[in-house]
């Protein structure tokens, strides 16, 4: 029997660690037998943005990191799959369209959000 876990990405995948740590533990997760609910919201929906770009920083591009993640969670779990979110309403008030996002998240409304966190005894939240 496959344990579901809430793992909620509120930071960008840059200037902390935090975004990178939902995917580490996401992948974990999936290797450890649990079957990760992924959510990206305020700014951890720059995470998703296609076509990352940090510049000259140390910092790693990690969209690249998030559809390896997600094809994990998609392909290797057939029967219980994984399930991949990105809030609407946090799109909207960072100016980003669906569309400028990697392949496989769904997206949600707050509401459902708030209902997923209820639902969910084991959470993450980075």
């Amino acid at each position: 029997m496959t344990k579901d876990i809430l793992i909620v990405v509120r930071h960008g995948p840059y200037g902390g660690f935090q975004a990178a740590e939902g995917l580490r533990h996401a992948s974990g997760a999936i290797s450890l037998g649990f079957r990760p609910i992924f959510i990206l919201v305020d700014d951890g929906v720059y995470l998703a943005k296609e076509g990352q770009d940090p510049g000259k920083s140390e910092w790693l591009e990690l969209d690249g990191t998030l559809e390896e993640v997600i094809a994990r969670g998609l392909y290797e779990m057939k029967d219980t799959p994984a399930e991949f979110y990105v809030e609407n309403e946090s799109l909207v008030k960072r100016g980003l369209d669906f569309e400028e996002l990697v392949e496989g998240l769904e997206p949600i409304d707050h509401q459902k959000v708030s209902e997923f966190m209820a639902a969910n005894r084991l959470q993450l939240i980075f």
